[in-house]
């Protein structure tokens, strides 16, 4: 269990005090209160102030407050998985101390501040590791788009106004004058929602009606090519060197299953053969996992016309223009919901902005249909597990949300299983399974 006390440090009327957190022998921290003493009023059996005086007792008191204080914060970071260091202990100390408070800590940006600066000693509580910068990124964005509102409605926001109105100005605001679409607003929602909420936990005044706002989605077609379009880009006429390799690129990732960065960093090194089977042996940059995948047919025939080689290696921004005009040559035209990046001129300067709507499959394409194909197409055709491992995904319900299938009943799957094990061993078949109806 981890300890506080505290301890003078220096021979000098006004020593420093400093504060002790011991949560076991190789985390022991220490950093100044602010306060100091006279040593020689420093009991070193009770680790307090002498109460000789009424100056000692109120430094007792603000002592025992800290502590206290201290302790509160530190169970709340264990119950977090917030990583609690020196530097935690720092930010605790001046934070309650009000050395480094905001100017109005009531007010929206500055919690948010608040929750940013704090975020990189947090870890996600799926994954166990710290909270990535994309998501630090995010939080910062956020609050740009909050202070951009304040500027809009010539009001400042306080974290006890955030209510209904607030949520239906804010939605109005970010999807008319910002532009943005329904899926960012709705995580935007989400986002300032958490930052309230967190602001709650430190004693700041919320509004009753902050758990009635909901973050939404609205989710967009699952873009992915199934076998007959991977035939009909495979057997279309490509006109020019750089398409060409682009198509062969799409192909290997739609059935190899990898994200974009380990797609197109392969090369023949990458090809290893164990127990007389060729396999395709990376290591994945987002995960770390270190997979292997027997090459599929049509894999090999790619490598066998390029005399063992992969295509010449191209950019993801290169490779997501191609593949558009890839699908296009294909005949891949049916109208799709989806959503496309758009460029605009905002404040005079050009922007990409997410365009929401029905489009020609063709221009919905991105670097991203190769890992969804493979996921789409494989499953309930090959064990879910055995899928994830090849995707990486971090769960099955995580990899049915990225497919948007729903599971597949797993008695079908083990009574399908036996069956052919059954069949192996007695060369008949034992166990009579009625075909699933295929899951769009």
């Amino acid at each position: 269990m981890a300890t506080i006390n505290f301890l003078p440090i220096g021979q000098t009327d006004h020593a420093n005090i400093y504060v002790r957190l011991s949560i076991d022998r190789k985390n022991v921290f220490k950093r100044k209160t602010g306060y100091t003493i006279n040593p020689k009023h420093w009991s070193k059996t009770k680790k307090e102030p002498k109460q000789s005086d009424d100056h000692l007792k109120k430094l007792k008191d603000n002592l025992d407050k800290l502590k206290i204080n201290l302790y509160s914060r530190y169970n709340e970071a264990l119950s977090e998985n917030i990583i609690v260091d020196a530097d935690w202990l720092q930010k605790q100390i001046d934070i309650i101390q009000k050395k480094h408070q905001p100017e109005d800590e009531n007010r929206l940006i500055n919690h948010f501040q608040t929750y940013i600066d704090y975020l990189p000693q947090k870890r996600d509580s799926k994954r166990k590791k710290p909270i990535s910068k994309a998501t630090i990124s995010k939080y910062t964005q956020i609050r740009k788009k909050v202070i951009a509102f304040e500027k809009h409605s010539k009001k400042l926001v306080y974290i006890r106004n955030v209510d209904l109105k607030f949520n239906r100005q804010f939605i109005a605001y970010l999807k008319k004058v910002e532009k943005l679409s329904d899926n960012t607003v709705g995580r935007y929602i989400t986002f300032v929602k958490t930052v309230c909420n967190d602001a709650k936990i430190y004693g700041i005044e919320t509004n009753s009606q902050l758990d009635a706002i909901k973050g939404f989605t609205d989710e967009p077609e699952k873009i992915h090519f199934n076998f007959d379009e991977l035939e009909q880009i495979e057997h279309a006429d490509i006109v020019g060197e750089a398409l060409t390799n682009a198509r062969d690129w799409l192909i290997i990732g739609c059935y190899l299953g990898q994200r974009v960065s380990d797609l197109l960093v392969l090369n023949e090194k990458n090809v290893v053969e164990k127990n007389g089977i060729e396999l395709i042996e990376l290591t994945q940059q987002k995960t770390g996992k270190q997979i292997i995948i027997p090459i599929h047919q049509k894999i090999k025939e790619i490598l066998n016309k390029r005399d063992g080689e992969f295509p010449r290696k191209i950019s993801a921004q290169k490779f997501n223009e191609h593949i558009k005009k890839v699908a296009k040559s294909a005949g891949l035209d049916e109208m799709t919901k989806g959503a496309i990046m758009q460029k605009e001129l905002v404040n005079k300067k050009e922007e990409y902005r997410k365009l929401e709507g029905v489009f020609p499959k063709h221009e919905l394409v991105t670097s991203h249909i190769c890992r969804r194909s493979f996921a789409s197409n494989y499953y309930g055709e090959m064990p879910t597990a055995l899928i994830i491992t090849i995707t990486g995904h971090g769960s099955e319900s995580q990899f049915l949300e990225y497919v948007g299938k729903p599971p597949i009943d797993h008695a079908q799957q083990i009574a399908e299983y036996l069956n052919l094990i059954y069949q192996k061993q007695q060369g008949k078949p034992r166990l009579k399974v009625k075909k699933r109806k295929k899951v769009n």
